[in-house]
């Protein structure tokens, strides 16, 4: 067997960063924002009931998205069928939903939070959130590691 070839079906390098983001910081950046956020935010939640909705909302989607990229962290770790596919998943996920996170504060009335310049934070954020997850799509579509490590993608 050819050694180049052996040495590219471990994880290592770049597929090992993302392994670690998908089983330790991502799901830590959300719990760490969750509970800040709710702290911060708990004396407005009796005055804005649309302030508590929307952090509800967006700590429950938190949480999902948390627990779906363990999920996908841990089936590229033990090598699973389809792992890349999952993560690809995943990546779509919260592509998804920064696209709807800028008008929750409009859709959920919270009249605080429901300003244009928080908007355009808000949609800053979902940039920058889109980048990551299509950088990361690509690097699982066209890695020779990913390939070696995982065999063909049939999804």
């Amino acid at each position: 067997m050819d050694t180049a070839g052996s040495e590219l079906k471990r994880i290592r390098g770049w597929l090992l960063l993302l392994c670690l983001c998908l089983t330790v910081l991502d799901p830590t950046a959300v719990l760490v924002n969750l509970f800040l956020v709710s702290e911060v935010a708990r004396p407005f939640f009796s005055r804005q009931p649309g302030f508590f909705h929307l952090i509800l909302v967006n700590g429950v989607a938190g949480i999902a998205l948390a627990v779906f990229s363990l999920y996908a962290g841990v089936s590229l770790f033990r090598r699973v069928a389809g792992a890349p596919a999952i993560a690809r998943k995943y990546f779509a996920a919260i592509s998804a939903y920064a696209v709807i996170a800028p008008f929750l504060p409009f859709l959920l009335r919270s009249e605080q939070l429901a300003t244009r310049e928080n908007f355009y934070i808000n949609c800053l954020n979902s940039f920058f959130t889109m980048a990551y997850a299509l950088i990361w799509r690509l690097y699982l579509q066209r890695s020779r590691r990913v390939q070696q490590t995982y065999g063909p993608d049939l999804h």
